[in-house]
């Protein structure tokens, strides 16, 4: 069996319901003239290299199918007819294809696309947990810094405690070398 890949682009202003009922419409044309869709992908919009019918834009559908020239032509045939169609391409992939191979090479590229996806993906959660844990101790170390230099202003702020604390610590060292002698002061009222 051969192998073809046929893309299309469909008109940007058809609407979901209506790109979807052509993608449909024209799977089913494959599946009618004895083909065997292997793969549908839709590619979404983009822009066009150049202006066609009118539009900058279009909507890309790849179908990868198996069959003879008469499913090919059929499929291109309706492509054709199709108002919603701005252009399409298709491409003799595999002379002789076994469809059950082509199968199960597609699943194994995409199981390996999904492990390639998660392993980024782990590695990005990893990435931001690490920029989280160095933005959190950033964020600690410029909480110490700043409460250290709130310290140290408070500290320049009030010269006068420190000196009135010293004094007092001094009278009381005065007072213990002269052996407690000294007298209380005495309040201005008679006794």
């Amino acid at each position: 069996m051969r192998r073809y890949e046929t893309i299309f682009i469909l008109r940007p202003d058809l609407g979901d319901s209506a790109q979807k009922d052509a993608i449909k419409r024209f799977e089913g044309i494959v599946g009618t003239t004895g083909g065997d869709l292997v793969e549908t992908e839709e590619w979404g919009f983009r822009e066009l290299a150049y202006r066609i019918k009118g539009e900058r834009r279009g909507f890309y559908v790849r179908l990868d199918y198996g069959g003879d020239g008469a499913t090919m032509n059929e499929v291109e045939r309706n492509l054709k007819l199709s108002d919603g169609v701005l252009r399409y391409l298709s491409v003799l992939v595999d002379e002789s294809a076994d469809m059950a191979t082509v199968r199960s090479d597609i699943e194994a590229r995409h199981k390996r696309a999904a492990e390639a996806k998660a392993a980024t993906e782990a590695r990005m959660a990893a990435f931001a947990a690490d920029r989280a844990a160095a933005a959190e101790a950033a964020a600690e170390a410029a909480a110490v810094k700043e409460r250290a230099a709130a310290a140290a202003a408070e500290a320049t702020a009030h010269p006068a405690a420190e000196t009135v604390g010293a004094g007092a610590a001094g009278e009381a060292e005065t007072a213990a070398a002269d052996g407690g002698a000294t007298e209380p002061e005495k309040s201005g009222e008679p006794d």
